[in-house]
């Protein structure tokens, strides 16, 4: 078995789409070992993200980065008629914030990951929060009280990493100029693996390449009103 590299070199980073992916990439610039986590919660769109995970990572080639490690918690049974998991129709690129909001998800990614940090000896827990995030579970209260409860749980220490904490969509995308981003996937009603083009998060990645003035790589289905 190959030597591992010492806790503090070492961050389990939770992945997901292009905000994710860049962050990610920018870790592996700085830890000797980055391991993608993915937290399956029963999510319409989590089968086509994974693809595109597999896609990015394996086009990125980056030595530090690790196999993506797949953690089940389905969110069906609390969710129920929620449009994440299927009980509605997906939230259009011009509704506001508030439509988008997944209740407790940074909550539960970080309690898997902080959990598969305490087994796995990594103490440090990467999320992929933007300035711009309104949300109650992405502020640093929250993300500071997370970190001790987690550690309490564990009988352990962490630390939670916002890498792209000061940063908005616009600045992610240049941060990932160099990064296979075509690969990456921002889409809540992907359609054959492809970005729908209609919906808030592929409105939300519209925007950010147009704001960085940067040429948008990705295939869209059709291109809706932002």
């Amino acid at each position: 078995m190959a030597e591992r590299a010492p806790a503090a070199s070492r961050v389990a980073a939770l992945v997901s789409g292009l905000d994710s992916c860049i962050m990610t990439g920018l870790l592996a610039r700085e830890y000797a070992e980055v391991t993608p986590l993915f937290v399956r919660a029963g999510l319409r769109w989590e089968d086509a993200e994974l693809a595109a995970l597999e896609r990015f990572f394996g086009a990125l080639n980056a030595a530090a980065i690790r196999p993506i490690v797949e953690l089940k918690l389905d969110v069906g049974a609390l969710y129920g008629s929620h449009w994440s998991v299927g009980g509605s129709d997906v939230p259009d690129a011009q509704q506001p914030d508030d439509a988008w909001y997944l209740p407790g998800r940074n909550l539960l990614l970080l309690g898997a990951a902080a959990l598969y940090g305490g087994v796995h000896a990594t103490p440090n827990l990467a999320i992929g929060l933007l300035a711009s995030n309104p949300f109650p579970d992405a502020t640093p209260d929250f993300l500071r009280s997370l970190e001790r409860t987690a550690g309490l749980a564990m009988d352990t220490s962490f630390t939670v990493l916002t890498p792209l904490g000061a940063m908005h969509k616009a600045d992610v995308v240049r941060a990932g100029v160099d990064m296979p981003v075509e690969e990456a996937l921002s889409c809540a009603s992907p359609v054959d693996g492809r970005h729908c083009g209609v919906c808030g998060k592929c409105g939300e990645r519209r925007r950010g390449f147009m704001d960085a003035g940067a040429r948008d790589p990705t295939d869209y289905v059709e291109l809706g009103p932002l």
